[in-house]
């Protein structure tokens, strides 16, 4: 317990800044807020209701978000430079059909102080090896909503990944066989994922959609360009589900308040060996004033346990909590909390849970700075592993992971950022040590990734 709250006065500590959101909320230009505000692109305008989920970015007209709400563009004066990003994205294809295809390129190279033999990152996802890696190279087809009122609107998606970043979207029963061993992709590095695979339809202030989907828990998401910093947090790739197959449903309450509920084949699957129906939903509130968002989402259901066909119920909840703490400053914190009953073996419940914090300053029209602390508890070693096949790091960490990550985003071209970012690591408990090929408690890595949208 002493340690668990010498955590997060450490963790907290990053974020004691409540003072300029004092002197700030009388004189800012108030928007909601999200990573996206922050991202490699430029953000236009949402082209529909908070309870549809839209997010546009530089490389995507709807690109989507976790959690579920509307960034608006910043309207703050920010100081401009000689050498500001162009107004307009280029796209390789027209963006005014009934049917739009775009997409992005994302690639860079991470540098790892211990060097490992394996050139693997530890229990580190995304940017995981210690070499050049292409991670994305994205393509989504889709038919957008329309914003007639009165009527329902039909529309439709399909995300196909290439690229390192695949192994981290795939699902059992489609890019995995029901029991999750390969099927579409036969190498660990490279390999081809489709997350995405829906179809919607919108009658006012309701949204419906069907299919295969990116999860609403959390606050990371998997595109790229959504994303301030290159490599990700240990909350989004080991303590939350990344897609969905299923049903869920959005509405607007009101201009503040939206509802989302469904549902969906549990974590990560589209048809596997054990299906069972699991609730997901979420609440997201935005006051008129818009200085800050709160998101609650949550994902209750049986999965496999530890010894399988031994099922029980998997919980986990996220809280996101965005401020605009003045024009050009944004802070966000996260809380995630998750079990699994019969984890370890028959009675045995396993538990996860952890704190995110994230700072994020626009410098001018071409520079963004980040700083991102997380402590991530591992309390029975059961959540952290390696992902891929060819990791000597197979999880066995029972205790607390920590991670500080300083990162900058620039953005010349409206079509190119470059995302620079130092992290370090570190691992207090029991078991495996996770860095270094097991040799380490603690790593020190330097990234850089170039994100080029069509």
């Amino acid at each position: 317990m002493k340690r668990t709250v010498l955590s997060l006065v450490f963790l907290t500590g990053l974020g004691i800044i409540a003072p300029a959101y004092a002197q700030s909320s009388t004189n800012q230009q108030p928007t909601r807020v999200s990573l996206s505000d922050y991202s490699t692109s430029s953000t236009a305008s949402a082209e529909a209701s908070a309870s549809e989920e839209p997010r546009e970015s530089q490389a995507a007209p709807e690109s989507e978000p976790r959690p579920e709400y509307a960034p608006r563009e910043v309207e703050a004066e920010i100081p401009e430079t000689e050498e500001a990003a162009d107004d307009e994205a280029w796209h390789l294809l027209p963006q005014d059909g009934a049917i739009r295809v775009y997409g992005w390129v994302d690639a860079g190279v991470t540098a790892n102080s211990g060097n490992p033999v394996s050139r693997y990152n530890g229990p580190v996802s995304f940017n995981d090896r210690n070499e050049l890696q292409m991670n994305q190279l994205y393509a989504v087809i889709e038919k957008p909503l329309s914003e007639e009122e009165g009527r329902w609107n039909f529309a439709g998606r399909v995300d196909v990944l290439f690229g390192s970043d695949y192994i981290f979207t795939q699902a059992a029963g489609l890019e995995l066989r029901d029991d999750y061993s390969p099927k579409w992709n036969s190498g660990p590095l490279y390999g081809l994922a489709m997350p995405q695979l829906y179809g919607e339809m919108a009658y006012d202030k309701l949204n419906i959609r069907l299919g295969h989907f990116y999860t609403i828990i959390g606050y990371e998401v998997v595109t790229a360009p959504d994303n301030f910093f290159t490599s990700h947090a240990y909350t989004m790739q080991y303590g939350e589900p990344f897609t969905h197959t299923g049903g869920r449903a959005s509405y607007a309450m009101t201009d503040e308040l939206s509802l989302t509920g469904g549902l969906v084949n549990g974590w990560d699957k589209w048809d596997a060996v054990t299906n069972r129906a699991a609730f997901l939903g979420g609440v997201n509130f935005t006051p008129d004033h818009e200085l800050y968002t709160v998101a609650f989402s949550l994902i209750t259901g049986e999965e496999d346990g530890a010894l399988p066909p031994i099922l029980g119920n998997r919980t986990v909840y996220s809280l996101v909590v965005s401020l605009n703490l003045t024009e050009k400053l944004q802070y966000v914190i996260e809380h995630d909390n998750g079990w699994q009953a019969n984890g370890l073996g028959t009675d045995e419940t396993t538990r996860w849970y952890g704190l995110n914090q994230y700072l994020l300053y626009t410098l001018n029209d071409n520079w963004k700075a980040g700083i991102r602390g997380e402590w991530f508890k591992d309390a029975d070693g059961t959540r952290v592993t390696g992902v891929r096949a060819t990791n000597p790091y197979k999880g066995g960490s029972a205790g607390d992971f920590y991670e500080i990550s300083l990162g900058l985003n620039w953005t010349r071209f409206s079509n190119v950022t470059v995302r620079p970012e130092v992290r370090w690591d570190w691992f207090n408990g029991e078991g495996t040590m996770p860095y270094d090929d097991n040799t380490k408690n603690s790593q020190f890595l330097a990234n850089c990734d170039f994100i080029v949208s069509w």
